[in-house]
């Protein structure tokens, strides 16, 4: 940390102490912990950023979190970037009532912010804890990842962890999650993830240097561009192969619909689809689509009606079974995954799949043709992926370049 307690009551800022001189002057000092008032040491070098540290660490009260110069690092560029904007941050504030300390705390339009710049995994209960926690002081969390938590950057597809899945919010009508890099001093945004595995996503990124950090609203709201191309030979790898992996989902799965007829390799092309709701099930769409296909539409009665609610009952059912999971996305709280279901059953609709006969109500209006040779198949899905990369939902443009 770089905020302490002096003896006489007052706080000490070490980013207002620019030479060593002083800086080995003030060590002779006594110290102290704004949250569990324990002793902290000023510890300096040639290479160490100096900081304050506790002299006996597992004592705090607070997050109980050591800090690596990483962390530190990127702390105090994030405070100086907020400073540059006038905004007159607070560095590492403490609010007693909750017994947190961010670290950097600003005011903006009369509505109270505090940065978490997070670098070390936590738990899901932590996060969670540390969020309501502001929200009881009407202060409102901006969470931004430590970049190196992810193993590997790409533009299009990255693997996340479900610890990377808690930063996930919203920017009008766009899903971000934000990380920065102090080393590189860049910030790297992530728009829409459509994950297509349990931890794979497909999703538009796009990074800034921390100096033209005002410029992220201009990007978030430029159109996004991902590739149809990629999706769909990505299921078409699980329908053909990953299915057939000696997994428990796999084998109740692949039980269920071999007693029903049905075979994987010849799905219709409308199971496994990219939504941008899709991200709140953490049951990869090949599955919980073919659930909603198998439950309500899987029927040999012609012109029969499902009502929406009905459809909500069986998917919750499954979800209680737990053939279906749900994905943890705190930051999202007024999001649900009935969400999902509705842009699935609006896609279908506008894919002339189904027809909605009045509000919440739902018939099949297209033969939905089982075949089972794969020239046939083939011909099927491309027809339908075709008709797929006609659509534009929600500022998402799907492509079919290659990059």
């Amino acid at each position: 940390m770089f905020t302490a307690l002096r003896e006489d009551g007052t706080m000490l800022n070490l980013l207002t102490i620019q030479d060593k001189d002083s800086l080995q002057l003030i060590r002779r000092s006594s110290f102290f912990c704004p949250e569990c008032e324990g002793k902290l040491l000023l510890k300096m070098g040639d290479k160490k950023t100096p900081h304050f540290a506790h002299e006996n660490r597992h004592l705090c009260t607070g997050s109980g979190e050591s800090e690596s110069t990483y962390h530190l690092e990127g702390k105090m560029d994030l405070f100086k970037k907020v400073q540059a904007l006038g905004l007159k941050p607070e560095l590492e504030p403490f609010y007693p009532e909750i017994k947190q300390r961010a670290d950097v705390g600003f005011c903006y339009k009369n509505i109270h912010y505090v940065i978490e710049f997070q670098c070390a995994i936590i738990s899901a209960k932590h996060f969670i804890k540390r969020t309501e926690g502001y929200k009881k002081l009407n202060i409102t969390p901006i969470w931004i990842l430590g970049f190196k938590n992810f193993k590997k950057w790409a533009p299009l597809k990255m693997k996340w962890s479900s610890f990377i899945f808690l930063f996930l919010n919203n920017y009008k009508e766009h899903f971000i999650l934000t990380a920065y890099c102090p080393h590189q001093k860049r910030c790297y945004f992530h728009v829409n993830p459509h994950p297509i595995t349990l931890s794979q996503s497909f999703l538009t990124s796009f990074q800034l240097p921390l100096s033209q950090l005002e410029k992220w609203q201009d990007s978030i709201l430029a159109p996004n561009k991902w590739y149809i191309t990629h999706w769909r030979e990505s299921i078409h790898q699980q329908k053909n192969f990953h299915l057939h992996y000696l997994t428990k989902q796999n084998q109740l799965f692949l039980k269920e619909i071999y007693g029903l007829g049905l075979h994987p390799h010849f799905f219709p092309p409308f199971i496994g689809i990219p939504l941008l709701n899709g991200l709140l099930l953490e049951t990869p769409p090949i599955f919980w689509q073919s659930y909603i296909f198998i439950d309500t539409f899987f029927s040999t009665k012609k012109n029969k009606i499902y009502p929406l609610q009905k459809i909500y009952e069986v998917f919750h059912a499954r979800i209680i079974k737990g053939d279906i999971k749900l994905r943890l996305l705190p930051l999202l709280p007024s999001k649900d995954w009935k969400w999902a279901i509705k842009e699935y059953l609006q896609i279908l609709i506008t894919l002339s799949i189904l027809e909605e006969v009045k509000e919440g109500f739902y018939r099949l209006i297209k033969k939905i043709d089982m075949v089972n040779n794969y020239k046939a198949q083939g011909e099927i899905e491309k027809k339908f992926y075709d008709q797929l990369k006609s659509i534009n939902l929600k500022g998402e443009t799907i492509c079919n370049d290659i990059l």
